[in-house]
């Protein structure tokens, strides 16, 4: 191969390069365009169904939406209605076992 040859060779695969990192940039930049319209599409999206979730969590059993405040009263209120059931279920269990082991023992003991 004369050096002409080889001079035309690399410049034949230098312009193959040239042309495929060309090629490369420009899918590139196309997959930069797509990727920032696919997360301006999702921003849109999620705040649609934001929205929609905080108007469904909003909304009481009646259908008449409740304020922030409400919903912080009901939740205080709940709270404390659970805690006073717990208080009555511990003591009523308390007094069962309690009436339970006497029992057991009168009996063992014949008292």
């Amino acid at each position: 191969m004369t050096e002409a040859e080889r001079l035309h060779d690399l410049s034949y695969k230098l312009g193959r390069n040239t042309q495929g990192l060309e090629d490369l940039t420009k899918l590139f930049e196309q997959h930069c365009k797509d990727d920032e319209r696919r997360h301006e599409e999702n921003v849109v999206l999620l705040k649609a169904n934001n929205d929609a979730i905080e108007k469904l969590a909003l909304m009481s059993p009646g259908g008449s939406a409740l304020s922030k405040k409400q919903l912080a009263v009901l939740a205080v209120v709940g709270t404390s209605v659970m805690v006073v059931v717990g208080w009555m279920v511990e003591a009523a269990v308390k007094l069962a076992v309690g009436w339970l082991i006497e029992s057991i023992l009168k009996v063992k003991l014949g008292g």
